[in-house]
């Protein structure tokens, strides 16, 4: 397994312990090995994934999870698999996304897990 980063704006990532569940097009899909052997297409291909915050969590995805968990908000959401620093990184881009989910094992408002559908993936 990599690791994986949330992208944010201006420039700030969120380390990420996990990501898992991929599915597109019903289909379930090891994220590592997708984003390695992903030749692309020219339909949208529509799916979802879930993403593991670990403890160290950065505000501003706090807010940025508190925006898309109002499920009529949709946005582009860039995971970024490796060093986000490293121009080698591999980017998995989800257009349209929004949070389908999210998983508490505590009581506030900071999900530990959020299951993110989308409308199209690619990878760069």
């Amino acid at each position: 397994m990599g690791t994986y980063h949330l992208e944010l704006d201006d420039a700030q990532t969120e380390e990420l312990d996990d990501v898992i569940n991929l599915l597109i097009d019903d289909a379930e899909h090891d994220v590592d090995t997708f984003v390695t052997s992903d030749q692309g297409s020219d339909e949208p291909r529509r799916g979802s994934l879930i993403i593991v915050r670990n403890d160290d969590r950065n505000a501003a995805t706090t807010r940025w999870v508190q925006a898309v968990e109002d499920l009529t908000t949709e946005q582009d959401v860039v995971i970024i698999i490796g060093d986000p620093t490293s121009p080698e990184a591999r980017r998995l881009h989800l257009t349209k996304a929004w949070a389908s989910t999210s998983f508490h094992e505590d009581e506030d408002e900071d999900p530990e897990a959020l299951a993110l559908a989308f409308a199209d993936i690619t990878v760069k």
